[in-house]
């Protein structure tokens, strides 16, 4: 069932002889105004109370923090009540531009701080000094982007982040699982260019020792035959296929194009990536860390001591000289700086058409649904190409037309069966962890996460592929793919993580454990749900509550009376305790909150 958010508009016809001033409902001043009403509702033993008064000045009424709920449920990570009163006090455009202004967080240099935190603990609590690692693997990574996560202020740009590093995918299941100042600094990239110009994050993401790592083309050399020497095609097939332009030519609305016969046209082939391939050869480690075996870097050099926050360099005689033809005929001239030729072919491929519908709808499935219309993507797609004042690639204007979007806005998408998304595990976790008040005795929120990456496949930059956890247009069995709608989630929703994902629930919801690390002796970081108790005299009380909090006024009728018929019978002591903790379980396992609508 379908629970439709509605709002009745009062009419009141006021008899009297003159009338002083225009009163507007739900705005002040309302003492004008004598309401009499059949029952102002008083529960026993409480203090509040519904009067007809808190009707007429909006008080009572919990719609525009239900509004502001499911826009925060789109627009961050998670957001706890204070967060959400705000949005709805504020407003939704307003939030959003004064979230683009917010200082971004900063992931290395955060990463510094905890990486010497952890080593100070372990020394603190006896640890050898001569086992101290140089080097902060990825579990001081996962720490850090909790330690952000749970302190810093910039909400919507984590969130942009998160769903960008899912697009540029690197991962920890590599031999970068050693290379923690190298991931931080691949993420403050993420982070940087959120709200920044799409072509500068392509070009910085190319040229990052992680992403050349990852995707081969660090070291890359330039084509020597007479040595059976040739150049990997890896990133220049992905950064095509991945990252910009899709497989297939795009109209502005994302749908395909066809030639003559009614084929789809594909955007490159086997040669084009043999041209790009050439452009990204010749680039090597820029610099390295303090080491006693290597002073300056040079070509060939392996990452194990590489400054891996150092963009990679060009060294020229590797890299391949002469004309590259690139997708649509443009040629890159001989004579050039291999830098030269990188930037040509990355301005390039931003200028392709595809990059506005093959990125922006990608985003959109992230934020808001899986299954755009084609006139929200076509819109979203024509911010990309301007964004109003004729610059192309603002990120910062294409979340915003995203977000505000009214397919993303207005109630009418509510009722669309094609509207909607299965909810991340992974933001299922950090919402959780922000709705609800977390607490540690050192104010730590050191997080490992990986019994959570183990149940559910999913953590940041952990992706067993460069084609993300998920494909975007995964398509699961039975009426979604009938339907020819796409379910990109329900790639790692399946017997066993669903079933994991409910103990990891209970972990979290009903005994208290919710983040977890591997350092000796380090209190727990556990949830505070005090503020809550009170509200749990009530079932229908406690229950509207993390309704605001996590189905943002969607819980069905059915979901709602499971939940009340299995907390009203607790009754024994600490009943308050149980009964919140049985109805956050409950909660977090529905289908209502698993569906994003």
């Amino acid at each position: 069932m379908k629970r439709k958010l509605l709002f009745s508009m009062l009419t009141l016809g006021f008899l009297s002889g003159t009338l002083k001033a225009q009163v507007i409902l739900g705005s002040d001043p309302t003492q004008e105004i004598k309401v009499t009403t059949s029952s102002n509702y008083t529960p026993q033993y409480w203090t509040l109370s519904a009067t007809g008064e808190k009707t007429i000045n909006k008080v009572g009424l919990e719609g525009p923090l239900m509004e502001a709920s499911r826009f925060l449920s789109q627009a961050t990570l998670g957001a706890d009540l204070a967060t959400i009163e705000q949005v709805a006090n504020q407003g939704i455009e307003a939030w959003i531009d004064d979230q683009m202004t917010l200082p971004q967080s900063q992931t290395l240099d955060r990463l510094n701080e905890v990486f010497a935190e952890v080593i100070e603990w372990y020394l603190v609590n006896g640890g050898n000094p001569d086992e101290v690692s140089t080097r902060p693997y990825w579990t001081i990574f996962n720490y850090t982007w909790w330690e952000n996560h749970m302190k810093n202020d910039d909400l919507l740009r984590q969130k942009v982040a998160l769903a960008l590093s899912e697009i540029f995918v690197i991962s920890i299941e590599s031999n970068l699982s050693d290379a923690g100042f190298g991931l931080a600094d691949y993420y403050d990239i993420l982070l940087k260019h959120s709200f920044g110009n799409f072509e500068d994050m392509l070009r910085e993401i190319s040229l990052h020792p992680c992403m050349g790592y990852y995707l081969s083309h660090l070291n890359n050399p330039r084509e020597i035959p007479e040595e059976n020497i040739h150049s990997d095609e890896n990133y220049a097939r992905e950064i095509m296929q991945l990252f910009t332009i899709g497989l297939y030519e795009l109209n502005q609305d994302g749908s395909r194009k066809t030639d003559g016969q009614g084929e789809w046209i594909p955007t490159y082939d086997q040669a084009d990536i043999k041209e790009l391939a050439k452009v990204f050869t010749g680039l090597g480690v820029g610099g390295v860390m303090e080491n006693e075996w290597v002073d300056e870097p040079y070509f060939g050099l392996d990452i194990y001591v590489a400054d891996m926050t150092t963009p990679m360099i060009m060294y020229e005689e590797w890299h391949q000289p002469g004309t590259k033809t690139l997708v649509n005929g443009y040629v890159i001239p001989a004579g050039q700086t291999g830098l030269k030729d990188i930037n040509d072919a990355v301005h390039q491929l931003f200028l392709h058409p595809n990059v506005g519908p093959f990125i922006g709808k990608q985003l959109i499935q992230r934020l808001v649904t899986s299954n755009p219309t084609p006139g929200y993507i076509s819109r979203v797609a024509a911010v990309f190409a301007d964004n109003g004042q004729g610059e192309r690639g603002d990120m910062g204007a294409v979340i915003k037309a995203i977000l505000m979007d009214p397919e993303a806005r207005t109630c009418s998408a509510l009722e669309e069966d094609r509207f909607g998304k299965l909810r991340e595990p992974f933001t299922r976790y950090t919402h959780f962890s922000k709705a609800i008040q977390m607490e540690q005795y050192y104010g730590r929120y050191w997080n490992v996460a990986y019994s959570f990456y183990e149940a559910t496949n999913q953590m940041p930059l952990a992706s067993r592929t460069v084609f993300n956890f998920f494909l975007p247009d995964f398509q699961p069995i039975g009426a979604i793919a009938d339907n020819g709608l796409v379910g990109p989630e329900f790639q790692i929703h399946n017997s066993r993580t669903s079933v994991e994902y409910i103990n990891r629930v209970n972990d979290w919801a009903v005994w208290g454990y919710v983040m977890d690390d591997w350092e000796n002796d380090n209190p727990s970081v556990t949830y505070n749900i005090e503020e809550l108790l009170p509200l749990a005299r009530d079932p229908e009380v406690l229950i509207n509550r993390l309704d605001i909090l996590f189905t943002h006024g969607m819980l069905s009728d059915r979901t709602r009376q499971i939940i009340k018929d299995a907390i009203t019978p607790l009754i024994s002591d600490n009943y308050r305790y149980n009964r919140t903790r049985l109805a956050l379980y409950l909660m977090m396992i529905s289908p209502d909150y698993a569906i994003m609508k």
